[in-house]
């Protein structure tokens, strides 16, 4: 039986379909979406670390789709999200034991569908994944690649447990991680776990050596890491698209030097494991009130901790991978000094649904094992397991609903409408920049407007992608290399329209300010 992860794919597909975003949006911390878009419309290299692999992605989804490209990349996540989904509740039929419990099995294989499709779907319509699902962002994907390796890694276990073909589940798993690295670099927070996995199977290798003799493995390491590199080569990509010089060319990675720059995303180092110890207790407190989110209430988060405990128990070599797993995950985003990092809990509580179909089971089974009432006990069994996603559903669909989300269409219009010819618009944060560049760079809106970020601009790389693609901004100061962002401003400001579109970090002696709709007009003082 395989239908309960192509049923639970199906309807989480659904359920982000019917709360997708129509466009381009902020909401639920999407505002990297207008650089990712704008990147893929212009053939150019979004922010650090570049996402080589989610870009050609992204570029397939907009040459397919044929309406808006925001909305093609919102799509472009519901279809990994739900595709993860279909693949994690697959993983939950084949590796929790608990589903095989005797008191499961002896009522028959619908009940074992039952159980992996009820964690699946709670995974699902868990709100930090369905959040992500709806918008243009790379962690859908992640969660895809975290959990397809988690898949791979369990389908080469069973491959040595019935004697099959090792080497396609290895090669599998190396492809999946090189491409995975193309998308998100915390994916390599999996090698602990895996590590720690291939260790704990052992015994089982032993047992099975004629499988993978000694002479064999050093064959199966090198194809491993042929494919990891195959994988990898989806970087070569960013370099590629900075040879032509697009609008949207962060590092300008035409270097050795400029593309580890963008590749290690140094511009963000100092936000890993920032957080101080004094605010330590609060993100911890944070977890937890994530954590009870998650899984339909704090009753699923109890059920997913008893299957951890279970996993344990049993000394089943999944806890060790999925625990390990969810600590790197744990430790990372508490210690990332964003607002946000939230998001990178997804593969936790990915591990979490896991955990809580093995909880799930072991409940189950002792009810099952019933034999007053029988036809009542299983239709109670299948209102309980409908009711951990459904609570989910009920609770955060009010949250999650973006069909008539409009703020930053909105904001792009009125600029577009506001905004006099010729016009320098400043801004400073992620939302108007990326909005700006999305609607000016990807779809060709108004090429009169010079967006200018005033925190991008101490960079040379910037300075370049400016003087390149508005030539009036180096005409006017009478010299290829731009001057530092006073003097520059000074100038501009006496022969051209210059707005700010959101409050600046930045000290501007010498200028007066109206308000203009959305946008603040800049004169110079009389």
């Amino acid at each position: 039986m395989w239908w309960s992860g192509l049923v639970a794919g199906l309807l989480a597909l659904g359920l982000y379909a019917a709360t997708l975003a129509p466009g381009l949006t902020w909401a639920h911390n999407g505002a990297d979406g207008g650089d990712l878009l704008a990147a893929a419309l212009t053939h150019g290299v979004p922010h650090p670390p570049g996402y080589p692999t989610y870009q050609l992605l992204l570029r397939a989804a907009i040459a397919l789709y044929p309406g808006e490209p925001a909305a093609a990349g919102n799509w472009l996540s519901a279809l990994c999200a739900a595709a993860a989904v279909g693949l994690l509740t697959d993983l939950v039929r084949r590796a929790c034991a608990s589903v095989t419990d005797p008191s499961i099995k002896a009522n028959g294989n619908l009940w074992r569908e039952l159980v992996p499709l009820a964690a699946g779907l709670t995974w699902a319509a868990s709100p930090t994944l369905w959040g992500q699902a709806v918008i243009t962002e790379v962690y859908t994907l992640h969660a895809l690649g975290v959990v397809l390796l988690l898949w791979l890694l369990w389908r080469w276990r069973e491959a040595i447990r019935s004697g099959a073909n090792l080497l396609p589940w290895l090669a599998g798993a190396g492809l999946v991680f090189g491409l995975g690295m193309g998308n998100h670099l915390s994916l390599a927070l999996l090698l602990p776990g895996a590590a720690v996995w291939f260790w704990s199977n052992r015994p089982l290798i032993r047992s099975n050596r004629q499988l993978l003799p000694w002479r064999r493995m050093g064959r199966a390491a090198l194809v491993v890491l042929g494919c990891t590199l195959l994988g990898l080569t989806t970087y070569l990509y960013l370099p590629l698209a900075a040879s032509g010089n697009p609008p949207v060319n962060w590092g300008n990675p035409c270097t050795p030097e400029r593309l580890w720059w963008l590749v290690s995303g140094r511009i963000y180092q100092g936000l890993v494991f920032g957080v101080s110890l004094s605010s330590l207790p609060g993100r911890l407190s944070a977890w937890v009130a994530e954590a009870l989110r998650q899984f339909g209430g704090p009753w699923g988060a109890l059920l997913a901790f008893t299957g951890l405990w279970r996993f344990d128990l049993r000394d089943h070599p999944w806890w060790r991978l999925t625990g390990l797993v969810a600590l790197a995950y744990s430790v990372y985003a508490i210690g990332y000094k964003t607002a946000d990092s939230y998001v990178y809990l997804i593969p936790v509580w990915a591990a979490g649904a896991l955990w809580l179909a093995e909880g799930l089971g072991a409940v189950i089974g002792r009810v099952m094992s019933v034999q007053r009432g029988r036809q009542a006990v299983q239709l109670a069994v299948v209102v309980a397991l409908a009711a951990l996603p459904l609570a989910s559903v009920l609770r955060y669909w009010d949250e999650m609903d973006l069909r008539g989300d409009q703020q930053a269409r909105e904001f792009v219009e009125a600029v577009l409408a506001q905004a006099e010819p010729g016009a320098v618009i400043l801004t400073a944060t992620d939302e108007p920049t990326f909005a700006l560049w999305y609607a000016l760079y990807g779809l060709g809106r108004r090429p009169d407007l010079i967006p200018l970020n005033v925190n991008l601009y101490v960079y040379p790389w910037y300075q370049e992608t400016l003087a390149a693609w508005h030539p009036a901004l180096v005409e006017i100061t009478g010299n290829p290399h731009l001057p530092w962002l006073g003097e520059l401003l000074q100038r501009v400001v006496a022969l051209r329209p210059v707005y700010r579109a959101e409050p600046l970090n930045l000290i501007l002696p010498g200028y007066q300010e109206q308000a203009e709709g959305v946008l603040v007009r800049l004169w110079p003082a009389r």
